[in-house]
């Protein structure tokens, strides 16, 4: 399987992200692509078994879980990299056919806020960017930009 059939998903422990790795599990399934779901650490640095690292493996591992058997036939690795979100998200999702984030965010006169990492997000990855509403059934469903293909 190659990168491009590889869909990268940020999981914070937040009911959005938890909407967003469900969305990305789905989507895998249905095109036979794998899952790499990453829940960034941006403390403890010093040590990949520090209590920060393994509070984001336990609630990854346990997101996971509770999918199940959505994601039964799904490959999905996890990662708990170290950094911050945005960069580190746009940077492993470099070679991905999808980088899938949770829409965090809140409406302010009408008009949709993103949070700071979606919003990074979407300004540098180099792959398409879904965003997954928290209630995504009630609304429009996810949103999908692709990052221009071209340098002007």
């Amino acid at each position: 399987m190659n990168s491009q059939s590889r869909i990268v998903v940020g999981v914070d422990g937040s009911p959005a992200a938890k909407a967003a790795l469900a969305w990305a599990v789905g989507e895998a399934k249905r095109t036979s692509a794998s899952v790499l779901a990453l829940s960034v650490c941006q403390l403890d640095v010093t040590s990949s078994a520090g209590p920060f690292t393994q509070t984001h493996r336990h609630e990854l591992a346990a997101a996971i879980e509770a999918l199940g058997t959505a994601a039964e036939g799904v490959r999905i690795d996890q990662e708990v990299p170290h950094g911050l979100p945005g960069p580190v998200l746009v940077e492993r999702s470099a070679d991905a056919g999808l980088l899938v984030v949770g829409g965090h965010g809140y409406r302010k006169a009408g008009v949709l806020v993103m949070s700071s990492v979606t919003s990074y997000c979407l300004r540098h990855a180099r792959c398409p960017v879904v965003v997954v509403p928290l209630e995504g059934a009630r609304n429009d469903g996810p949103l999908m930009l692709r990052p221009e293909t071209s340098v002007r």
